[in-house]
């Protein structure tokens, strides 16, 4: 490992003596209505009669590689005039200004960009989901933002608390890296809540990739990795504000406000809050369907944009989070009325939450292929709770640095990127009488490289080491390959390892809903007497896009295969009485197939169809068994109609989302009584979502929607509800909804600025 990370310090410094001049660099521009120049993103860049091109990045400039014979280059994009210029000095950078195209009388351009787009460039399939397409459900947080993508499953994890995780691949959320804008998002203690604490109005966009992601990210991302974008000053508009109400009594406010301080200076100041005040038992059952609830959150950004290659942005975020659930008022208040001494079974989850984050990077001038940056953050979260007698507290604080070089080798057919990380996380875990402390301090290295010979195919291979204080040194080799069979169809082939320490009660707080005992099985001198996990997973797909009736839409095949080398296996079969949690005796995998056909069925008709099936096996200590709680298969569809919009922006949107989940095994309950027996699989089930959106104008807009149109519910989710304090009280044994039919509405305003 010490040669490992030698040898990586080496190319990191000896790579900037590197340099080359077989590129073209710049920017592709246009002129705002105050005439101020703003840069356009993912513009179409190429050489004239060639197959060598390029797309801009967000910040409108581009790289493009020389071919062997130059001629001129094209900058175009859909409603813009394009541009062609001849290029005589390769080293200076080209800038292209656009102009808008010039409205005729006899004809109408109209494009409409779709709300969930996959890159065809990108050597990583990677789905990006617009704010438009988060607009199209109740997008209250990140749990909420998947209700309209077939990739990623949302479930309940409880039926008491209202929490909601996420699985990709089949896989449990803490096997995907959430992150925010490429730094550490939900992770160590918000595995369990951290999702509901990043408010959908937020976020700007949402990159979805499955399996291993870039080892610049880190070493976490073993089913894939889900990156969020929030609002930042050069992006989000100048004012928006959003009221939310549904009908379990949930209602919100949002307020995000951008404001340019100066040519250099931008600040967005991003303000959520909810409660839910009333108390809702849909089933009757003598529990609340989700707890009673107040939330606070705030976050202050701030992006410096100077003239000599130097960005930097900073930002502070703070979150108050309490819940409480448990027996309802009115079953406390009639038990009380028959006994004095009743003791109410009551849930109470407070968290607090606050991050310092911060980025700088630099491009340098006589170099522009050349840049740098360092991304650091600090967060301290404190989360003190109960459910019923139990009582969890714990305490955890990070700190994370990555510092990033990236340029070329030889010419721009070579590319690396390289740099050194850092995590700090201490943890202060008390559950009853029991204390569970650590700190984990993991130094680590890394080096990509690209390899892109032709626009059409592009290699990807990248390797870090990382030495971790408590479990040892580990490598994390990983590899893509991205290959274009022409310019509709893309082929590509991934794989590589990752390894993550488990927080074993943080991310099981489900199991504290119930008369489950916690059986640590470990025996090691570790956390938890656990050893970490590990997995590889390799995968393919295949991307074919296509015209059909001068309509465009695509087809999509996934598959993947995660194999686990270690595993922290909570083993619910034994008895129903515990969770046995020990490391992996065995074999723990799962497989994944996924098709996708998306098709513009008429003139702003969209449709979105696909099929997946999910195996997913572990070596329990009864012998190998399908994961519980996870339906094999899954059929999604989802139609989005949209009418043509007036000249001053207003029109309807329509979406319809329907999804049905197959069967599910079900945890051992045979030693239960046969009252609280359950049945060994749950049946297969349909769900069926609406959203109607009048956009009035470009500012105002009002929605409403309902969730389960057709109100199916799980029969008794709380096993032995009337003796929560009992032997045979189970919260956690949810596989579909609580609530039912859920009606919602809202409203939108915003005021954009005129950059």
């Amino acid at each position: 490992m010490k040669k490992l990370i030698g040898v990586l310090l080496l190319l990191l410094f000896s790579a900037f003596w590197v340099s080359a001049q077989q590129s073209v660099k710049g920017v592709v521009v246009t002129q705002s209505k105050k005439g101020k120049l703003e840069p356009i993103p993912f513009a179409n860049v190429y050489w004239m009669n060639s197959n060598y091109g390029t797309s801009t990045d967000s910040n409108g400039t581009f790289q493009l590689a020389i071919p062997e014979n130059p001629t001129k280059i094209i900058a175009s994009f859909v409603g813009f005039v394009s541009d062609t210029q001849s290029v005589s000095d390769y080293d200076k950078p080209i800038s292209f200004e656009l102009k808008k195209s010039v409205d005729l009388e006899t004809v109408e351009v109209e494009y409409r960009r779709k709300s969930t787009e996959i890159s065809f460039i990108n050597p990583m399939k990677m789905e990006n989901i617009s704010e438009r397409e988060l607009f199209k459900a109740a997008c209250c947080n990140l749990s909420e933002s998947f209700e309209t993508n077939p990739s990623v499953d949302v479930n309940f994890t409880d039926a008491v608390t209202g929490a909601k995780q996420i699985r990709m691949l089949g896989l449990d959320g803490p096997y995907t890296l959430i992150s925010r804008e490429n730094m550490p998002g939900v992770r160590g203690l918000g595995n369990a809540y951290g999702l509901a604490f990043i408010p959908g109005t937020w976020i700007n966009s949402i990159q979805v990739t499955k399996g291993v992601g870039s080892v610049v990210n880190g070493y976490e991302s073993i089913a894939g990795q889900i990156n969020t974008e929030l609002q930042k000053p050069e992006v989000g508009e100048q004012l928006f504000f959003n009221l939310f109400a549904n009908q379990a009594g949930r209602m919100e406010v949002n307020f995000v406000n951008t404001h340019q301080v100066s040519e250099k200076w931008g600040t967005t100041v991003l303000l959520h809050g909810n409660v839910r005040p009333w108390e809702k038992d849909v089933n009757n059952d003598g529990f609340r369907d989700f707890p009673l609830q107040e939330q606070m959150n705030f976050m202050n950004r701030w992006k410096y944009q100077g003239d000599q290659g130097l960005m930097a942005q900073f930002g502070i975020h703070y979150l108050k989070d309490d819940k409480e659930g448990g027996q309802t008022d009115q079953v406390v208040a009639e038990k009380k009325a028959e006994d004095v001494n009743f003791k109410p079974y009551e849930i109470g989850i407070e968290t607090q939450r606050a991050e310092i984050f911060g980025k700088i990077g630099y491009v340098f001038p006589e170099y522009k292929y050349r840049s740098m940056g360092l991304q650091m953050s600090g967060l301290y979260h404190e989360q003190n709770s109960f459910y019923g007698n139990r009582k969890y507290d714990a305490i955890e604080r990070s700190l994370y640095a990555n510092y990033i070089y990236q340029s070329i080798l030889w010419n721009t057919q070579h590319k690396f990127k390289t740099g050194l990380s850092f995590m700090y996380d201490a943890y202060d875990e008390n559950l009853d009488s029991m204390s569970f402390n650590r700190q984990e301090r993991v130094p680590g290295a890394f080096f990509e490289y690209t390899y892109e010979p032709s626009p059409n195919f592009t290699l990807v291979a990248g390797l870090r080491g990382d030495a971790h204080n408590i479990y040892g040194n580990y490598l994390t080799p990983r590899l893509h390959l991205r290959w274009a069979y022409d310019e509709q169809t893309v082929f590509r082939v991934l794989g590589g390892s990752g390894f993550r320490s488990a927080n074993i009660f943080a991310e099981r707080q489900s199991l504290l809903a119930s008369s489950r005992t916690l059986d640590l099985l470990g025996t090691k001198n570790l956390p938890y007497g656990l050893e970490a996990e590990r997995a590889w997973n390799v995968g393919f797909n295949v991307t074919k896009d296509f015209r059909l009736d001068y309509r465009n839409g695509y087809l999509s095949l996934d598959l993947y295969r995660t194999d686990f080398q270690n595993q922290v296996v909570v083993d619910l079969d034994e008895s129903s009485q515990s969770a046995l949690i020990y490391n992996l005796d065995g074999k723990s995998y799962s497989n994944s197939a996924q098709f996708e056909l998306s098709y513009e069925l008429i003139k702003f008709l969209n449709m979105r169809l696909a099929y997946r099936w999910i195996e997913v096996r572990t070596q329990f200590l009864s012998g190998e068994r399908q994961k519980p709680l996870t339906p094999k298969h899954r059929l999604f569809a989802n139609l989005a109609y949209e009418t043509r919009k007036s000249l001053k922006g207003g029109n309807w949107t329509f979406d319809l989302t329907a999804q049905w989940l197959g069967q599910q095994r079900i945890p051992k309950t045979d030693d239960k009584p046969l009252m609280f027996q359950r049945a060994e699989q749950a049946p297969s089930f349909a769900l069926l979502n609406m959203q109607v959106t009048k956009n009035f104008n470009k500012r105002w807009a009002v929605y409403a929607g309902m969730e389960n149109i057709f109100d199916y519910r799980q029969d008794h989710p709380i096993v032995d509800a009337e003796n929560p304090f009992g032997n045979n009280f189970d919260a956690s044994l949810v596989w579909g909804p609580i609530f039912g039919r859920m009606v919602y509405g809202g409203l939108r305003f915003r005021i954009q600025e005129e950059k």
